[in-house]
């Protein structure tokens, strides 16, 4: 992808994000500031907060840069520049997935250094991941539907399942007696069911990728 107009477009969906991305920071660095307290209500909103700035984001992220791009009809313009249908789906995945995983790697590297300083216990960190890698998973299905599916109504579908999704992960995980009791523990504990749900999202994420590579090589209009 030599295309200079490909790195345009990718800049120019950061400049536009800018805000969302900083914002997301700021929401999951002031849960986790919540945690710090240690006391069991600061802990659980602190918690849920960082789970929600990662699953809010990945929700509004593919809205503005690729939903809003095509209802307000900016996408004919685009694709009358010198670039093929093909260049615009590799900018437009590059540039989604990483305004995604900056803050998403950001704030799971923060908890991790927050649970290693200050005494939480490290027996969280195999469930921390799981459920950080599952808003990874929820937001590349979401991408990817809506650079695929060309429609708000296919993108809110995906919105809807993936949320839905999220709690049925986390009661598998907490009604595990396993799970459940190595989460108060000194010591990480990788159980099978978590390394599998891990496989899995990291399966998942990648063929959501292929999928929309392929999906993006097959369609005859792309406007």
């Amino acid at each position: 992808m030599t295309n200079p107009v490909v790195g345009h477009l990718i800049l120019k969906d950061w400049r536009l994000q800018r805000r969302q991305i900083i914002l997301s920071i700021a929401g999951g660095a002031a849960a986790l500031g919540l945690v710090q307290i240690k006391s069991e209500i600061p802990v659980v909103l602190g918690a849920i907060w960082f789970f929600l700035a990662l699953i809010l984001l990945g929700c509004l992220l593919p809205s503005t840069s690729v939903i809003n791009e095509r209802k307000k009809q900016n996408l004919a313009f685009l694709m009358s520049l010198p670039v093929s249908p093909m260049q615009y789906t590799w900018a437009k995945v590059v540039s989604t997935f990483g305004m995604y995983l900056v803050p998403w790697l950001a704030l799971v590297a923060a908890a991790l250094s927050l649970i290693a300083t200050i005494g939480i216990p490290r027996g969280f960190i195999p469930v921390l991941l799981v459920l950080a890698g599952l808003t990874l998973v929820g937001f590349s299905v979401i991408a990817g539907v809506a650079i695929v599916g060309e429609s708000e109504g296919w993108y809110q579908a995906a919105v809807i399942v993936c949320n839905s999704s999220y709690g049925i992960v986390w009661y598998l995980i907490i009604r595990d007696p396993q799970i459940n009791h190595d989460i108060g523990g000194p010591v990480a504990m990788w159980r099978p069911m978590l390394l599998t749900l891990l496989a899995a999202e990291l399966a998942g994420v990648v063929l959501v990728l292929g999928l929309t590579f392929f999906l993006q090589s097959r369609k005859r209009n792309f406007v």
